[in-house]
């Protein structure tokens, strides 16, 4: 069980809380609005009314033993700023935070956050690989090059091995998993000899450019 502390309960942060908290983690999260505290306390593990801009309000319930921040305070950079420098000084190491304004990107990542993300401009992202790529089902970035990438089995993988197929050589990807939607079946690792059944889909660990080789196929 890892312990975040959520910032900011707009729609990110609340449905990022609630679903942190269902994945069995302790869930701290801190906003000035009553009304929403009220509406999610039941939904994770501590949900504190407190001012962040008044950064002293932060040292009961951030420390380094927390596993990451996440902050979700809208468009003033300022208060952004102040906050996401605070929880660094209480010796947070993962600071996420969610932006709506590319401009703000450089100043925060000259203030040491870990990750910053602008929730739309992502989705875009996933959305634009999904639409041109027929077969992609879903996909997990991982780096800005590297994902995990759910594709349905192309009709002409029906029947051959992983050995025959040696995705690993000509398209420069990894079968990490691959499951059997008829039989509700997951094979995690499949070895070279393994033979792919139709309607399954694969698990991939790969480049965004060489998975959409496979649309080929």
């Amino acid at each position: 069980m890892k312990q975040f502390t959520v910032i900011g309960l707009g729609s990110f942060g609340f449905t990022l809380a609630c679903e942190l908290y269902n994945a069995g983690h302790e869930v701290i999260v801190i906003d000035s609005n009553e009304s929403l505290i009220n509406k999610i306390k039941e939904n994770v593990t501590h949900a504190i009314i407190a001012d962040v801009r008044k950064v002293d309000n932060l040292k009961d319930f951030i420390n380094e033993k927390t596993d990451a921040v996440i902050l979700n305070l809208g468009e003033s950079l300022e208060e952004t700023v102040l906050v996401t420098m605070a929880v660094k000084n209480l010796g947070v190491k993962k600071v996420i935070v969610k932006v709506s304004n590319e401009e703000h990107i450089t100043v925060l990542e000259k203030l040491g956050a870990s990750e910053i993300i602008i929730p739309e401009k992502d989705y875009a992202r996933q959305m634009s690989k999904r639409l041109t790529n027929e077969n992609l089902l879903d996909f997990l970035p991982l780096t800005p090059e590297y994902g995990i990438y759910e594709l349905a089995l192309p009709d002409k993988f029906t029947g051959k091995s992983l050995k025959e197929l040696n995705m690993r050589k000509k398209y420069n990807v990894s079968v990490i998993a691959v499951r059997d939607i008829l039989h509700d079946n997951i094979v995690m690792n499949p070895g070279p000899d393994f033979k792919f059944l139709p309607d399954s889909v694969l698990y991939l660990l790969g480049k965004s450019g060489d998975i959409s080789g496979l649309k080929k196929m």
